[in-house]
């Protein structure tokens, strides 16, 4: 008998491939990239509108919205009355993460068909978000930024943009992984933002890393945990981008004919949490298709830096730039009890990303904390999107909880 364990040990030979070729691939020429949200979208008949967003650092992102459903063609209010719901991708990810499951399962779909308002954010540095007003995305300067920059300049100006285009106070906030990690890095940091959501839902949430387990982090960590020549040569690149040989690799790795499908569901167990049985194999091909979708490798040193110092805490530079950059010698943490709203956190015991014993002591550091612990123990950080019951064990309840606050609660325009 197989257990979780066995199976881990047993195959690190696949552990040790799936690295060889995550390496060649980012080695390879880069392409632009497959930018199917739209498509997607409009391949299943629901509208779709792409919206371009300029950050207050000039970076310019491109969102898309989802402003009603063909299942509701006759009774379909406008869009002002609607009540609205951003959803924000996490690391190496993008917009493609919350429709490519199909409009019965996507969690996009599914509010678009329920009457809501649907916008899909892209942070800097992903497909879809690869222009500066003066920098390009081939120099190292586009590249010097981490999560907290998506936080403080990224989601605020999609939040901002949001409520003013659909003409609300207030939104319903969707995040996985690093997306739940710039909601904390920008409601510790400005917390009047709190003003501006109405419930809070949050996926594989991940801010302290004390009890990370994922293998490459405690690799890294001894490396690029802290500030050191090799964490400065390293920072400002970019990481993983879609190259020209994607698309053959997608076709005759990931297809459900290929022989070797084993190393596309591999890459999101090496990842993610090995021995998932939840992962919905069939869409193996289009998240291929769409991941890795770029990223800056200062994100991820970042991330080391967290699970190596056990703290939520900004970008530590080293002494002197510290002192440079925040007049401390430290970086300063994160004041998440500044966070007001009340945040739902949905979290596994199989996540090699977000631990449980780190969600858990967050929850008690936060002024309001909802816990929905996973009753698998083998669902892993990636089946919170895509796994084969995502409907029913997490979207469903998401949009249980978002009706509730909807029936008793008013939902003024903006002023």
């Amino acid at each position: 008998m197989f257990t979780v364990a066995h199976l881990k040990y047993k195959n690190i030979w696949i552990w040790l491939l799936l690295l060889v070729v995550l390496l060649v691939i980012a080695e390879l020429p880069q392409a632009n990239g497959f930018k199917v949200t739209a498509t997607l979208i409009s391949n299943h008949n629901y509208p779709v509108e792409e919206h371009t967003v300029h950050t207050y650092d000039d970076y310019i992102l491109t969102m898309y919205r989802i402003p009603d459903s063909p299942k509701l063609k006759d009774n379909n209010a406008t869009s002002t009355t609607k009540p609205v719901v951003f959803l924000q991708h996490g690391i190496l990810c993008a917009s493609d993460d919350w429709i490519i499951n199909g409009p019965e399962t996507s969690l996009a779909y599914m509010f678009a068909d329920m009457g809501y308002d649907v916008w899909l954010g892209n942070a800097r540095g992903n497909t879809y978000s690869r222009q500066h007003k003066h920098k390009r995305p081939d120099s190292s300067d586009f590249w010097n930024f981490s999560w907290h920059e998506i936080g403080v300049y990224d989601l605020t100006a999609m939040l901002d943009y949001v409520l003013e285009e659909s003409n609300v106070a207030s939104v319903h906030f969707v995040a996985h992984s690093q997306g739940t990690t710039t909601f904390f890095v920008l409601m510790s940091s400005m917390p009047w933002y709190n003003e501006k959501v109405r419930t809070v839902h949050l996926l594989a949430p991940i801010a302290f890393m004390r009890n990370h387990s994922f293998l490459l982090s405690k690799v890294g960590g001894i490396f690029l945990g802290y500030p050191s020549f090799l964490s400065m040569v390293l920072a400002g690149v970019e990481l993983l981008p879609t190259t020209s040989v994607q698309k053959l690799f997608c076709e005759y790795v990931c297809s459900p004919e290929s022989h070797f499908t084993f190393l596309c569901s591999g890459i999101l167990n090496f990842i993610g949490g090995w021995g998932t049985r939840h992962l919905n194999h069939t869409l193996l091909p289009h998240v291929c298709e769409t991941h890795p979708a770029g990223a800056s490798t200062t994100q991820i040193i970042h991330y080391l830096q967290l699970y190596t110092s056990g703290d939520f805490k900004q970008f530590d530079y080293g002494i002197d730039l510290n002192l440079k950059k925040y007049n401390q010698k430290t970086p300063p943490h994160y004041e998440v009890s500044n966070i007001k709203s009340c945040v739902n956190m949905y979290y596994s015991n199989n996540d090699y990303m977000s631990a449980v014993e780190d969600v858990e002591y967050l929850a008690t550091l936060l002024p309001c904390a909802e816990l929905y612990r996973i009753p698998y123990d083998d669902w892993n950080h990636y089946d919170f999107l895509w796994s084969i019951n995502v409907k029913e064990m997490i979207n469903d309840r998401i949009i249980e909880k978002i009706e509730a606050y909807e029936r008793t609660h008013d939902h003024p325009q903006a002023i």
